[in-house]
């Protein structure tokens, strides 16, 4: 058996049990991110791929110091340790030379996490008001309104079916069939704006839906019947800021995830706090939240202190004069 084979042998055999447990999006990324280090491998002539020798890991470390961020080189390392992990197989991510070889990596490579612009509530209105009087137009309104509603993920809005929806005049609200960190599957509700509902009731109306995925893909104006797949609802996002007559560097900073950036973005500068926001968007940790507002928040913030400075700074000139009056009586008073 060739190596190529037997590299290809042992990735089936490391995702074969893993059907039905882990997301179809997981899984493909494990399997893209060692089919990397099992050709570095092979580059070096290294025999044994799985399990892996930790000197082995650390010189991979090394070695992707200088054309990858220290992000990737940590995903790459989950999907080393997850592979050792579905064999029964001790992970050489433990080891202290593996360890050493991402502390050297963090410190050559040190840089801030470079997050994607959010598409707050006033570049969603300039969106909505240049999106068509047509049926794409009607669907690419109704997909980014309620992705800022309900703070979603690319892939929580193509999972999104017409059975989830709840449209009332008192009050709408979606179901969110899955999400990222709801391993369980429980779902998640999610309310809408009257403005969203509009948009929701208006593309199923031209649609003609009645069950089945909320969001499809057109042909000819024929809707399909499968559901949008993430990179479409990322084109459509993008699609709209062109017609918004954003320039291209502008919409270089937007993908389908800054929905959900603006709205968390926007609920911080509104006064919400982060309990609020994490419950909004379906988030675990605090720290995620804390990342996705610090711009906006810190900005506001700023804006703020300015504000005041420039308005007490405004007192205390107006209160100079005043106060020197009263020292030049109160010396007079004195001498007399």
């Amino acid at each position: 058996m060739s190596q190529t084979a037997s590299v290809v042998n042992q990735l089936r055999s490391v995702f074969a049990a893993c059907e039905g447990a882990y997301s179809v999006r997981t899984i493909k990324g494990y399997q893209a991110d060692l089919t990397i280090f099992f050709a570095w491998c092979r580059t070096r002539k290294i025999k044994r791929c799985l399990p892996a020798r930790p000197e082995v890991v650390a010189e991979f470390v090394d070695d992707h110091v200088e054309h990858y961020r220290i992000s990737t080189i940590k995903r790459r390392l989950c999907a080393i340790a997850f592979a050792h992990t579905m064999r029964d197989l001790a992970s050489p991510t433990d080891a202290n030379v593996v360890r050493l070889a991402v502390r050297r990596a963090s410190r050559l490579r040190a840089s801030r996490p470079q997050q994607k612009k959010g598409l707050t509530h006033d570049i969603r209105s300039r969106l909505l008001a240049a999106c068509p009087d047509t049926l794409a137009g009607y669907r690419d309104a109704a997909i980014i309104s309620v992705g800022y509603d309900t703070l979603c993920r690319s892939s929580e809005l193509a999972a999104i079916r017409i059975e989830h929806l709840d449209l009332h005049r008192n009050g709408s609200r979606i179901l969110i069939p899955r999400t990222k960190s709801d391993v369980a599957g429980e779902g998640r509700i999610a309310h809408l704006s009257p403005l969203t509902a509009g948009y929701l009731r208006r593309w199923i109306a031209a649609s003609r839906l009645s069950s089945g995925p909320l969001f499809r893909a057109l042909h000819l104006d024929r809707v399909s019947e499968g559901p949008l797949c993430t990179s479409s609802i990322r084109r459509i996002v993008k699609r709209a800021l062109r017609q918004a007559g954003y320039s291209r560097a502008e919409i270089g900073k937007i993908s389908g995830h800054s929905m959900r950036i603006g709205a968390a973005q926007d609920m911080m500068v509104a006064g919400f706090d982060a309990l609020a926001i994490m419950q909004a968007g379906g988030w675990k940790s605090t720290n995620v939240v804390l990342r996705y507002v610090e711009n906006a928040a810190s900005q506001d913030l700023h804006e703020q202190r300015w504000q005041r400075l420039q308005t007490s700074g405004a007192r205390s000139v107006g209160s100079a004069p005043r106060n020197e009056m009263v020292a030049k009586h109160k010396h007079v008073h004195l001498r007399t």
